[in-house]
């Protein structure tokens, strides 16, 4: 079999099983068998603090489902918890890496402006040293300099703030997911 029909078979499989029924709301379920699995373990009066590995294990699921589907998080239990406490450190998870994003989507913004103001002053300074002094070392190095800040400039505003935006995206949706915990007997 040639490698492009093999190619071609396998986009084709992919794309049919994309194509299952929408849903409005997605469900990660998952499986706690203690507290520690729900909570950090360097937790000391208070469950406050979501454990690390729950949280990116919800961060990965929640990006393998489609962005126009709302998410639910119901957690299988048979340790008793409080649902408010741990819908507080998962709210509390979620919501700081949100305002994570968000200041680093400021910062992107400010860092690109900065390049952009530092690419036109370079500019500038070529424009002036042709008509002034016309060195072609210094003209060589002005020039290179004022396109470094330049594509620094787009290339942070317009390539690495896409990513930035979508990361945010995705810490918006697992804050504003329905939660639940569902008490049960996992040995069953």
């Amino acid at each position: 079999m040639p490698l492009n029909d093999c190619v071609k078979e396998v986009k084709e499989e992919i794309k049919k099983e994309s194509k299952k029924d929408f849903n409005d709301i997605e469900t990660i379920n998952v499986k706690a068998e203690s507290s520690l699995e729900i909570f950090s373990g360097y937790n000391y009066d208070t469950n406050e603090v979501l454990n690390q590995e729950l949280a990116g294990y919800l961060v990965e699921r929640a990006e393998t489902i489609p962005l126009k589907s709302k998410l639910r998080i119901k957690i299988f239990t048979k340790t008793d918890v409080d649902e408010k406490e741990v819908e507080n450190a998962y709210r509390s998870k979620f919501k700081k890496e949100f305002e994570d994003y968000d200041r680093k989507l400021k910062q992107n913004a400010r860092f690109a402006f900065i390049m952009l103001l530092l690419g036109i002053l370079f500019l500038g300074f070529l424009i002036l040293e042709q008509y002034l002094i016309d060195e072609m070392v210094l003209s060589i190095i002005l020039e290179i300099a004022s396109w470094v800040f330049i594509w620094e400039a787009v290339d942070a505003y317009f390539l690495q703030r896409i990513q930035i935006r979508e990361k945010r995206f995705q810490m918006a949706r697992l804050y504003k997911a329905e939660f639940e915990i569902v008490e049960i007997d996992l040995n069953k």
